[in-house]
């Protein structure tokens, strides 16, 4: 009787564990790393998902000069965990590119290079 009550108990937790929900293992971008070279931006995101579709890099802000230059969305993160996305992006020597890249359920991480 004794192993039957701990059996119950072991399915009960087990059947608890879905209910925690992909939103408490929501956290936002992780390292991200930008390299500009002849009017080519690329940036790379670690940023970790099993569930590549709910829980993803969901958007790219770039700014130059504080000026809004491209966003772009995705419905999908290419991988699990590094994340490397390329952009044509025309500047002068002495501009500030800014890029954000946006978690679908949680925060955001910013970072800036200078031509």
């Amino acid at each position: 009787m004794k192993y039957v009550k701990i059996f119950v108990i072991f399915v009960l937790a087990l059947m608890c564990i879905p209910m925690l929900g992909q939103q408490a293992s929501a956290h936002p971008p992780g390292l991200m790393l930008l390299n500009y070279e002849e009017d080519n931006l690329k940036v790379i995101v670690f940023h970790f998902t099993l569930s590549r579709t709910s829980h993803r890099i969901f958007k790219i802000d770039i700014e130059v000069n504080g000026e809004p230059f491209n966003d772009e969305g995705y419905a999908r993160q290419p991988r699990l965990w590094i994340c490397i996305y390329e952009f044509t992006v025309t500047t002068q020597p002495g501009d500030e590119i800014t890029v954000t890249a946006y978690c679908s359920l949680f925060g955001s991480k910013t970072k800036s290079i200078t031509v």
